[in-house]
């Protein structure tokens, strides 16, 4: 909704040289009883100094505003309407009343329904709550900037990278971006969402560390939706284990559930296939622990096997935890210098030969029983993971 109204009222000054960000900010300067500076105006509005002060530059080539020297700060420059400035306000006035108007004629009823679902959230617990709250005077919004209905009803304004992130989710959603698409550049999102591009870049870094995007370089680079991963699970899980938020033990519980687990469900409906990947891949670690004497040479083929088990599962998220999991498992045992025994070699053929046998019990009993002596081990690393940077 926010979208469609930015690009009406977009339309609605397009003879007059206008866009909704300078519609905006030439409503904010004409509230304010006195000159005030570009960060006065940013912090009203929450969004970037940078991009006030571009719109205030572009509002003052059309003459609408007039910028002056700040005595007690040489480095900033306050900023009044002009004239012509007053002339347009008023012209603006009227056109965002007709625009009012008309979304109150709306025949099905969209804004209406979505001003008194937002009011009903904003209330909860109070039957008397106004059908319309009076915003904070320092969160107050220009009364003719409909698009921010949603913001005043719930009296809380959203940070600028918020908006970001949010158009970027609401576009994935509706399939407008799908996995291996780039997103338009910087300057392109924030001229059309009317932000700064530190807020831009911000929204786009939180996407990346969720894991969400992923940023290339060079000819042909930007920043691109990810395909479907495990990255974002396992950033969020070794940061709470880092800040001390999610105790090892919580951890490797998980990883034993969901290990027993993937026997199991392997076992109903794991394939031939899925059968001889695992065999392979034990052959490759018993071939490790025989002829290599690099302790850490086998803990590349034993964690593989534990994901090479969630996909015989067919369930993705399922292959997305354990995944996220192993990686974190594989960096302890290596710190560890830990080296797998033949019994890690044993106790893998016995959960497959019973998974090919669909003896979902036995499979799932056998990995549960080899994992809880692992973690016995991993334990030791808890230390190691919290001195981590």
């Amino acid at each position: 909704m926010n979208n469609l109204l930015i690009a009406e009222r977009d339309r609605l000054v397009a003879d007059l040289g206008l866009t909704s960000a300078r519609w905006q900010v030439l409503e904010t300067v004409g509230l304010q009883s006195a000159a005030v500076s570009a960060a006065q105006i940013a912090r009203q509005l929450h969004i970037s100094r940078q991009a006030v002060q571009r719109v205030l530059n572009d509002l003052a080539g059309q003459g609408l505003v007039a910028l002056t020297a700040d005595a007690g700060d040489k480095r900033a420059q306050l900023v009044s309407v002009t004239p012509e400035g007053s002339r347009m306000l008023l012209e603006l006035d009227r056109r965002s009343e007709a625009l009012r108007q008309k979304i109150l004629q709306d025949d099905h009823g969209l804004v209406a329904g979505f001003l008194e679902h937002a009011n009903h959230v904003a209330g909860q617990g109070g039957r008397d709550a106004e059908p319309h709250p009076t915003p904070r005077p320092d969160t107050a919004q220009p009364a003719a900037w409909p698009a921010r209905a949603a913001d005043a009803a719930m009296a809380v304004p959203a940070r600028s990278f918020e908006t970001v992130q949010g158009h970027i989710l609401d576009s994935i959603r509706s399939g407008l971006l799908q996995s291996g698409d780039r997103l338009p550049a910087e300057r392109e999102l924030a001229s059309n969402l009317g932000v700064g591009r530190s807020a831009v870049r911000e929204a786009l870094r939180s996407l990346e560390i969720s894991g969400l995007l992923r940023f290339k370089r060079g000819v042909g680079g930007g920043a691109f939706l990810r395909e479907s991963g495990s990255e974002g699970i396992e950033t969020s899980i070794r940061s709470m284990l880092i800040l001390g938020r999610l105790p090892l033990t919580d951890l490797l519980e998980v990883r034993a559930s969901l290990l027993g687990q993937c026997a199991r469900l392997g076992a109903q409906r794991g394939t031939e296939q899925d059968f001889a990947q695992m065999d392979r891949n034990i052959d490759e670690l018993e071939r490790c622990v025989r002829t290599f004497k690099d302790q850490v040479a086998a803990i590349v083929p034993a964690t593989e096997f534990y994901r090479l088990a969630a996909r015989s599962t067919h369930n993705r998220l399922m292959v997305l935890l354990v995944d996220a999991i192993a990686d974190l498992v594989a960096e302890m045992l290596t710190e560890l210098k830990h080296r797998p025994r033949l019994n890690s070699v044993t106790a893998r053929r016995e959960m497959v030969a019973a998974m090919r046998e669909r003896r979902a019990d036995d499979a799932a009993r056998v990995i549960r029983s080899h994992s809880s002596d692992t973690n016995r081990l991993l334990l030791r690393s808890k230390r190691t993971f919290a001195q981590q940077p």
